[in-house]
């Protein structure tokens, strides 16, 4: 994973930086050009996004430094090297309660976790280290590392918010294209038909004469058709044939 840097008068603000985020949804609200976004955060996102099977917005996602010390943002905050956002998920058009979403995110590995409001959810992938904090309280992992004992919330409430999984039915085996047994004779005529047409092989080329000459094989109406297939009745000639073959 890395943190890349784009520029949005060179790629546009639709710029997709992951499947559902695109460029300006990270890019600084003091309009800066240059926009500084972690690929592992976005693919973090995308993992928390697929979780709840609802939609993200992101608050605040890169900040310069200068507009993270006009609002008052952490002196170090991860925003200003595009490891972080402030984010509200939403489930089935309602927003899901911050507290669940801050252990959710905590159970699916975001190194850094911030309660802001009971909407708002600050989520960050710092490159080292952790951090779990309420931050209506400031900016210290002042939460003892654990939302759902800080919240008092089970895990079986954070499950619950799991997109069930689409079960897609078993294709349908396409039917077969039904043959009469006018269409299959029919068929066979002309298979049978194609195979007598065909030249015979040079390896029998010393048995055909052989067997023209004394009078075995005399083919029929239509040529030798040595490539057609051999019944049973002439078999019996062929043999005959050449039984009394002088």
């Amino acid at each position: 994973m890395a943190i890349l840097k784009k520029l949005i008068s060179s790629v546009g603000r639709k710029y997709k930086i992951s499947e559902h985020f695109t460029l300006g949804e990270m890019a600084c609200k003091d309009g800066s050009d240059l926009v500084l976004y972690s690929t592992e955060l976005m693919a973090k996102l995308e993992e928390l996004r697929a979780y709840v099977g609802g939609s993200i917005t992101i608050n605040s996602g890169y900040r310069t430094a200068s507009y993270n010390r006009k609002i008052g943002g952490a002196t170090l905050s991860q925003h200003t090297q595009g490891t972080a956002a402030d984010i509200v998920v939403k489930k089935d058009g309602k927003v899901i309660s911050a507290k669940l979403i801050c252990c959710l995110c905590q159970s699916l590995g975001f190194r850094g976790i911030g309660y802001i409001s009971e909407n708002a959810t600050h989520v960050d992938m710092r490159t080292s280290g952790s951090y779990r904090g309420d931050e209506r309280k400031g900016y210290s992992g002042n939460v003892g590392g654990d939302f759902y004992k800080y919240f008092g919330i089970k895990k079986s409430q954070v499950e619950a918010l799991k997109a069930k999984q689409e079960v897609k039915p078993e294709p349908k085996p396409q039917e077969e294209d039904k043959v009469t047994q006018a269409q299959f004779n029919q068929m066979m005529d002309t298979y049978l038909k194609q195979r007598a047409e065909e030249s015979p092989s040079s390896w029998s080329e010393d048995a055909r004469k052989w067997a023209e000459s004394e009078g075995i094989i005399q083919g029929t109406g239509s040529g030798m058709e040595y490539k057609a297939f051999v019944t049973r009745e002439q078999v019996m000639t062929f043999l005959y044939r050449f039984f009394k073959r002088k």
